[in-house]
C-alpha cells in the first residue's frame, strides 16, 4: 500500500474512508451532471411516482416531518448539546453546535453557486423562495440528526441512534414528497453531509486525543 492510498485509511479508518470516497464521487457526479446537463432523467419519474401516492393524511404527516428539519430542529439540537455538555464533553458539544450552524450556511452557498430552479412538475405542497440544489433541510438534518446518530451510537444509545439516523432519511423523503426538491437535491445533500460528518468526527477525535495527552502531561509534571 503506497502513501497515497494509505494516508486516508490511517487518518480516518477503513469504513470512514470508504464512506468518504463514495460520498465524494456522488457529490462530484451530481454537481458535474447538473452543470453539464441541467438535470437528471430519473428525477422526474421518481417525483411523479411519489406524488401519485399522496393522500390528505400523508400530506399532513410529511409536512410535520419536514418541519423537524427547519424551525423545530432547534429542539433536538439543543437537547444533544446539553447531553454532551453534561457528560463533560465540551469539545464535542462545541463541534456539534458549530456543525449545526455551518452546514446550513454551506447549503446556502452551494444553492447560490448552482442556482437550480425549483421543480415545476406539479404544484408543490410547500413553496420555497431559494434555489433547489442542494436540499438545505437534508443537509441540516445531517448535521443535527446524522451527527447525533453517530455520537449516540458511540456512547451506547443504539435505539436513539437508529431513530436519529432514520429521521435523516425521512426528512429527505418529505422534501421530495412535498415537491420542494428533486431527489438529486436530497442525494447531493446526503453526500455532502457525509463528507462533512467524516471531517467533523475526525477533528473531534484528534482534539479530544490532544486534550487527554495535554492533561496527562500536566498531571505528570505536577
Amino acid at each position: 500500500m503506497n502513501r497515497l492510498t494509505s494516508f486516508p485509511i490511517r487518518t480516518f479508518g477503513v469504513t470512514a474512508t470508504l464512506l468518504l470516497i463514495g460520498a465524494i464521487l456522488i457529490y462530484w457526479g451530481l454537481g458535474f451532471g447538473l452543470i453539464e446537463d441541467g438535470g437528471f432523467a430519473w428525477d422526474g419519474p421518481f417525483m411523479l411516482a411519489l406524488h401519485s401516492l399522496n393522500q390528505p393524511w400523508s400530506d399532513t404527516l410529511f409536512y410535520a416531518i419536514t418541519r423537524t428539519g427547519d424551525i423545530l430542529i432547534a429542539i433536538p439540537a439543543l437537547a444533544m448539546f446539553i447531553y454532551l455538555w453534561r457528560r463533560s464533553e465540551k469539545t464535542t458539544a462545541f463541534l456539534y453546535a458549530g456543525s449545526v450552524i455551518a452546514f446550513p450556511l454551506i447549503s446556502v452557498a452551494a444553492k447560490n453557486q448552482f442556482a437550480r430552479p425549483r421543480q415545476a412538475l406539479f404544484p408543490p405542497l410547500v413553496v420555497e423562495q431559494t434555489y433547489s440544489f442542494p436540499s438545505g433541510h437534508s443537509l441540516t438534518a445531517m448535521a443535527v440528526y446524522g451527527l447525533a446518530a453517530v455520537l449516540l451510537w458511540q456512547r451506547g444509545h443504539r435505539v436513539l441512534a437508529a431513530i436519529s439516523g432514520v429521521w435523516v432519511l425521512l426528512i429527505g423523503l418529505s422534501r421530495v414528497y412535498l415537491g420542494a426538491h428533486y431527489p438529486s437535491d436530497v442525494l447531493d445533500s446526503y453526500a455532502a453531509g457525509t463528507i462533512m460528518l467524516v471531517i467533523v468526527l475526525f477533528i473531534d477525535k484528534r482534539l479530544n486525543a490532544y486534550i487527554r495527552n495535554r492533561d496527562k502531561r500536566v498531571e505528570t509534571s505536577s
